[in-house]
């Protein structure tokens, strides 16, 4: 097996260039090499089918486990109190439990995350962001889906509007645990984040009781009770970031799209033309790029030798491109159908919120795009794509609105 090293050494590169031509590059790698070992002997599958055979089998290839690597960091950090707290919080973020003990937390989580009125909140915050853009020459996507993430985050558990800007900061210095060339310093910047965050939702805690709120968070506490709190505290950790990052990045993505390909016609007002370019949407800009995953024990995996506590990172922007599965695939198609896409995942661990970000998308773009049916990219201010590489988008997208 030969790997091209300066194209795969490209993928994890946070230059500008790299970033806007991410589908480019991917699709070379996938057709030249489509399960390597990267730079830092990670295992990468770049194809639909191994992507999603691996997401399939939870047996074999495991949630990751941050374990280790906060052990190798805290070292480094003279065993740094904040950084070992931070490594026990994230034991408590879906993404990273394994087995019954994830099941049984999802099922919880599942059960009682969808019980608020999802309609009425959701429709509740698109009326809110279009009043504030009513009048408005342009905007700025990111910042407008950002503020849309936050009122349904906070309409759910009950936030205050004065929390948007930390809500915000945390969402986005989080996500950087994920980034592969992650310093000791950037670590310890996501651990102080996750501190603040923690005594944060422990003040809010605190203010619901005093007000006699009937919030989900207190009910969630009640049943988990009080002694788990803090473990209820890492779970909403994830919660409010997936709800934040994932919501501003596939609503921004989408945006883009629609007004790079204003030529295709959709008919918002029909639920199942309105669902069907919902689909493609999300399959063609892949709101999460990659997806980490740890090998469980020592084995072979399509004739590479692979050891317990290996990485594997699952390419699902790529796989979702993947031409063995969809018919011009870099082209978006707002009829697709079928569209098997894997921008929520895949098996067990398929996203939690996935159902209301659908839900979100379908009520939001109709609105939005006929509330401003001349929408167009800014022509004096270019947009900025952020440095990320697992959650790779926009960094601002000036518009002009009318």
């Amino acid at each position: 097996m030969q790997t091209p090293l300066m194209s795969a050494t490209s993928i994890w590169s946070s230059k500008t260039e790299v970033n806007q031509n991410y589908s480019g590059l991917i699709a070379d790698i996938r057709q030249s090499d489509p399960l390597h070992f990267n730079m830092f002997g990670d295992l990468v599958a770049m194809d639909y089918a191994n992507v999603k055979k691996i997401l399939s089998d939870s047996e074999n290839f495991k949630n990751f486990d941050f374990t280790e690597r906060f052990k190798i960091v805290s070292a480094l950090s003279n065993n740094d109190p904040g950084l070992l707290e931070f490594g026990e919080s994230l034991r408590y973020w879906l993404l990273f439990m394994n087995g019954e003990k994830h099941a049984e937390h999802r099922r919880f989580v599942n059960q009682k995350f969808y019980q608020a009125d999802y309609e009425k909140i959701t429709l509740d915050a698109i009326q809110e962001i279009i009043a504030g853009l009513e009048g408005k020459e342009e905007a700025d996507i990111v910042e407008m889906a950002r503020q849309f993430s936050f009122l349904i985050i906070s309409k759910i558990i009950q936030l205050e509007k004065a929390d948007y800007d930390f809500i915000q900061k945390f969402s986005y210095v989080i996500t950087f645990i994920f980034e592969k060339t992650l310093s000791v310093t950037e670590l310890l910047e996501c651990a102080a984040m996750s501190r603040q965050f923690h005594g944060y939702l422990s003040e809010t805690f605190t203010r619901q009781e005093a007000e006699a709120t009937n919030s989900l968070l207190l009910e969630m506490r009640e049943i988990m009770g009080s002694e788990r709190a803090s473990q209820l505290i890492g779970t909403w950790e994830f919660l409010v970031n997936a709800a934040t990052e994932t919501t501003t990045l596939l609503l921004t993505k989408s945006i883009g799209a629609l007004i790079e390909n204003r030529d295709q016609v959709i008919n918002w007002n029909a639920h199942n033309e309105c669902a069907i370019a919902v689909e493609e949407l999300i399959r063609y800009v892949s709101p999460v790029n990659w997806i980490p995953r740890q090998v469980a024990h020592s084995m072979e995996f399509e004739g590479l030798k692979l050891r317990k506590g290996q990485t594997v990172l699952l390419g699902l922007a790529s796989a979702n491109r993947d031409p063995a599965v969809f018919q011009n695939p870099d082209t978006f198609v707002p009829t697709r159908k079928p569209n098997p896409h894997i921008g929520f995942g895949f098996g067990m661990h398929h996203c939690l919120g996935a159902r209301l970000s659908r839900f979100e998308m379908q009520k939001f773009l109709p609105r939005f795009m006929a509330a401003f049916p001349d929408i167009r990219l800014h022509p004096a201010k270019s947009p900025e794509w952020d440095s990320k590489i697992f959650f790779r988008g926009y960094k601002s997208l000036p518009v002009l609105l009318k």
